[in-house]
């Protein structure tokens, strides 16, 4: 039975709403991602810096993410005094993508280069801690940040399949992904999954996906992978 990652979020919902004859397992994304790269997972929905630092592990399960358009209301930098005025962040350990967002949306925005320490003057939360009310008078959602710097969706995290896996039961998760997603907007709709999240992956995340792998290609010297889908060419022989 194929064994399939699932972050402990809210945000992944939808895409296990229905999803049977899987073995589901659940972590936090850096948990994940080092279980899918290790071999103890088949596939998953992880971190999209995952596949920039091992694209050859894997292929991209087509038209699915989590990502956002704007706002994505679960990452945020909850601070004590603004972002122009910081110089040290706490990370959350379960974070990867949403590190490196920082980094690019500190820079870019702000002109800053913060510090990763166990400082209280800022905080970095993802997930349904991020929604949480904190007693911080400063909050910035990561995914507007981005937008605004941008116009592009970011994409925080996609559906990985390790390349060894045999076509057939790719296709078969890839059509259980799917048909979760449309019978769950079917039955539930909320602010946050409708307004928030965005679960799509076409032409324009793609366009994002390359802006955030070209930025981490600058600051890691490695060269930005190109995706690599489920239907390519190559993946068929």
């Amino acid at each position: 039975m194929l064994r399939v990652g699932k972050v402990s979020f809210s945000n992944t919902e939808p895409l296990f709403y229905r999803l049977k004859g899987f073995k589901v397992v659940e972590g936090l994304p850096s948990e994940l991602a080092g279980l899918l790269r290790a071999g103890r997972l088949d596939a998953g929905i992880v971190s999209s810096v995952e596949y920039f630092f091992n694209p050859e592990l894997y292929f991209i399960l087509p038209g699915v993410s989590i990502s956002s358009v704007g706002r994505v209301c679960s990452v945020k930098l909850f601070a004590k005094k603004p972002f122009e005025e910081l110089k040290e962040v706490k990370v959350t350990r379960a974070s990867l993508t949403s590190r490196y967002l920082l980094k690019f949306v500190a820079e870019k925005a702000f002109n800053r280069e913060l510090k990763e320490t166990d400082t209280d003057e800022a905080l970095l939360l993802i997930g349904d801690e991020a929604m949480r009310p904190l007693p911080y008078p400063y909050a910035y959602d990561l995914g507007e940040l981005w937008y605004e710097l941008t116009g592009l969706p970011f994409v925080f995290a996609l559906f990985l399949v390790r390349r060894e896996v045999p076509v057939e039961e790719a296709e078969r998760l890839l059509s259980a992904v799917r048909g979760s997603l449309e019978e769950f907007f079917k039955q539930k709709r909320s602010f946050y999954f409708n307004e928030c999240i965005d679960y799509a992956l076409n032409e324009e995340h793609l366009k994002g996906l390359e802006l955030f792998f070209n930025y981490l290609s600058d600051k890691t010297g490695r060269r930005a992978p190109s995706p690599l889908f489920l239907n390519a060419p190559s993946r068929r022989g």
